[in-house]
């Protein structure tokens, strides 16, 4: 008898337990594009711990479907992701991929990036000027996945991967220096760009119909349009 009772109690405390944490918590389930999704081939989850609270931060934490976490980190709102302070990205496999430090939502500090087997492959800054929108990143070390040191102190050659774009070229004093070539995987393009103090001065992509276009910022670069320049 006592241990029927004893049993119904756990269940009791149990289940309210369970509610308790449902009730400061929100878990939704994200595809491959981290947009939210019903589907059942969903490619993450991502749970809000104290949703349900009125707080100046929310701690969110994504997971892959094999249940390890791919982000955790702080966001100022708990509907979008507005990153707040350290942000930590894991591989698939449970390995740390990065740190980055955010300011409202944009890169702003110390960041750090590993390979998959845990060997460093870049230490950058990045800088966030609130008032005039505007945000810069210094590569200061980088290696390469046999450990060999590619840029030391600013200075070096560098290559990096941002989802489909590939490209490389000289890092002077932190920032893109001179000619930088690479490709867009996305939408089948090679190109050439020339910086000049980490800003991007003039370029030419040319797409698989070996069309060229001629572009004198990024902006230009990534809309496709030519920009008004103030006299």
């Amino acid at each position: 008898m006592k241990k029927s009772i004893l049993i119904i109690l756990f269940v009791i405390f149990s289940t309210g337990l369970s509610a308790q944490i449902n009730m400061v918590s929100k878990k939704i389930f994200l595809d491959s594009l981290n947009r939210e999704t019903t589907s059942p081939d969903y490619s993450y989850t991502r749970v809000i711990t104290n949703y349900s609270q009125k707080s100046a931060r929310y701690v969110v934490t994504d997971f892959y479907k094999n249940g390890r976490k791919k982000m955790t980190g702080a966001t100022l709102d708990r509907d979008i992701l507005k990153r707040e302070g350290e942000f930590i990205c894991y591989y698939k496999n449970g390995a740390k991929e990065s740190v980055v430090e955010y300011s409202d939502d944009h890169k702003a500090g110390k960041e750090i990036n590993w390979y998959q087997n845990q060997n460093k492959k870049s230490e950058k800054q990045n800088l966030w000027d609130p008032k005039a929108k505007k945000s810069q990143t210094l590569i200061l070390n980088c290696w390469n996945e046999n450990k060999m040191q590619t840029v030391t102190d600013g200075n070096g050659e560098y290559e990096e991967t941002d989802g489909p774009v590939t490209q490389k070229g000289e890092i002077k004093n932190g920032l893109k220096e001179g000619i930088w070539q690479g490709n867009d995987s996305s939408k089948n393009i090679s190109f050439t760009d020339n910086y000049a103090k980490g800003i991007l001065i003039s370029g030419i992509s040319i797409d698989a119909n070996n069309v060229k276009t001629f572009y004198s910022s990024l902006n230009e670069k990534q809309t496709g349009k030519k920009v008004s320049k103030l006299k």
